[in-house]
């Protein structure tokens, strides 16, 4: 019984283990504690130049080839303009005659900016586009947000329901995963 709660301890803990910055709605990503569209991360103590250094020394060593992916305003701002092949998985008909769902991987770009003042960084909602290549059309088919009269294929319906809330689930967790991730390594950066 005990290594049973020990199991259920561990995978609980896993599923939950990454903070929960930003949530999706239908007029995309907003702070999950105040519904704004940034957050504020609090580090007491610490200059704006210090908090600037520590998180691009964390983004370079996140990305393969940091100057396609990062604009940096020095000790103002950093934008990571990302790009994720097959990232999102959703499952969707492929048509309308399909009777059951299939897992599509959409590849993801993405874009946050990030904002340094001393003791703060501010970190903008992120902002992305899913989409896959359609080997048969030969062009790209996009997963929308908001559905609009060109693009049905939506997140969102035009009655703001949800049609895919795997694709919700699967944007809060990459990205919240990412911030997280981003931070976590930037507080380990050893200034010596």
């Amino acid at each position: 019984m005990k290594a049973l709660y020990t199991l259920f301890t561990i995978v609980c803990l896993s599923q939950f283990s990454y903070a929960q910055y930003f949530t999706l709605t239908s007029n995309g990503f907003v702070s999950s504690k105040d519904k704004t569209d940034y957050i504020v991360i609090d580090k007491p103590n610490t200059k704006k130049n210090e908090l600037y250094r520590n998180v691009l020394s964390a983004l370079s060593s996140m990305y393969k080839d940091p100057k396609e992916v990062l604009s940096l305003a020095e000790n103002e701002s950093i934008t990571i303009n990302g790009y994720e092949p097959k990232s999102l998985a959703v499952k969707q008909k492929t048509n309308y005659l399909q009777i059951g769902k299939s897992t599509i991987e959409y590849d993801l770009s993405y874009s946050i900016t990030m904002l340094f003042k001393d003791d703060k960084i501010r970190i903008n909602r992120p902002s992305f586009e899913a989409r896959k290549w359609n080997s048969n059309t030969g062009y790209y088919e996009y997963l929308v947000l908001n559905e609009t009269n060109k693009n049905k294929n939506s997140i969102y319906n035009k009655k703001n329901e949800v049609d895919y809330p795997d694709a919700i689930t699967g944007l809060e967790n990459h990205f919240n995963k990412l911030i997280q991730e981003i931070l976590e390594k930037s507080n380990n950066i050893n200034n010596w």
